[in-house]
């Protein structure tokens, strides 16, 4: 008897299941989630955050509820932050769009579009203690910049006209985090590019010489082994030689912030991967508009005026 009661609601169910797929034969798209309202800039945001997020999809955020809507970004969460986020002060807001706006003016839109973070997040400060962080990257969606930023060596912002182009510490900082989140934005590696180095080997190479280090302590002998490693392998540094993520992070940080005579002389002459790997690298940017080495020369020239 128990046998039958069961069955019966099984024969229900399944009565039910299929009564309601039948109201509905061609799901549709069901319409007012309120995504598009939640990761876009509001009506009465500031008309450089509304030009910002037009031209290249990144909207420069400032304002939040709870300090958790910080740490809960689009795609991704920061389980660590223990200590909350500060608001940025009113009396820092324009300077942090003016800084947004020089980065960015340097960038095609149509590369920004697709592969850069949605959301420069300005905060006054993320954390506190051994917690604390002066920028932070939740998933590849959200750069987290506290400001101003108190990074070691960085400058007090003086002139924001011009703070972008004067504290070379900060930028270099943005852009190597930018870089990993560009990485991580990619489908697959370039791989013209990836080949014409030495292949990436997750640290093997890196925790040999640290090995040899341990043994022997000699520390010119390690610096020169990884000096020898980057220029023999195509990369910027050593740590490049892990993957392509980070290969490809020092090289975008590296063309965004320094002229070609630079990159010339201490990278291209004296190693043939570097050169290979700086020809098919500015090639791919330029096949989204971006002439990022123009971008580069453009840095170096107003940092050292």
């Amino acid at each position: 008897m128990k046998t039958n009661y069961c069955y019966i609601l099984l024969l229900a169910a399944a009565g039910i299941l299929s009564t309601s797929c039948k109201k509905e034969a061609a799901p549709g798209i069901t319409d007012n989630l309120g995504i598009v309202q939640q990761f876009t800039p509001p009506a009465d945001a500031a008309p450089m955050v509304k030009e910002l997020y037009g031209k290249y999809n990144v909207w420069v955020r400032m304002d939040f509820n709870n300090w958790k809507e910080v740490t809960n970004a689009i795609l991704d969460t920061d389980p660590f932050n223990r200590y909350g986020v500060g608001k940025i002060e009113d009396a820092d807001r324009e300077s942090a769009l003016i800084y947004s706006k020089k980065l960015l003016s340097g960038v095609s839109d149509k590369y920004a579009k697709t592969f850069f973070p949605l959301e420069f997040f300005f905060v006054k400060t993320y954390g506190a203690g051994y917690w604390a962080s002066e920028l932070k990257r939740i998933g590849r969606s959200r750069l987290v910049i506290c400001w101003p930023n108190h990074l070691k060596d960085a400058l007090p912002i003086t002139d924001p006209e011009n703070h972008y182009y004067q504290d070379s510490v900060l930028a270099h900082q943005i852009w190597s985090n930018i870089g990993i989140m560009v990485g991580a934005r990619m489908e697959a590696p370039i791989l013209e590019f990836a080949l014409a180095g030495k292949a990436y080997d997750n640290r093997q190479a890196l925790d040999k010489l640290d090995k040899e280090l341990d043994n022997d302590g000699d520390l010119e002998k390690w610096i020169a082994a990884k000096e020898e490693l980057a220029k023999n392998g195509g990369f910027i540094t050593a740590s490049g030689s892990t993957t392509f993520e980070s290969d490809f992070a020092e090289w975008l940080e590296l063309l965004a912030l320094e002229s070609y005579s630079n990159i010339k002389t201490k990278y291209l002459d004296n190693s043939p991967a570097r050169a290979k790997k700086y020809e098919i690298i500015i090639k791919y940017f330029k096949s989204y508009d971006w002439d990022i080495q123009a971008t580069g020369n453009l840095y170096r020239q107003k940092h050292d005026e």
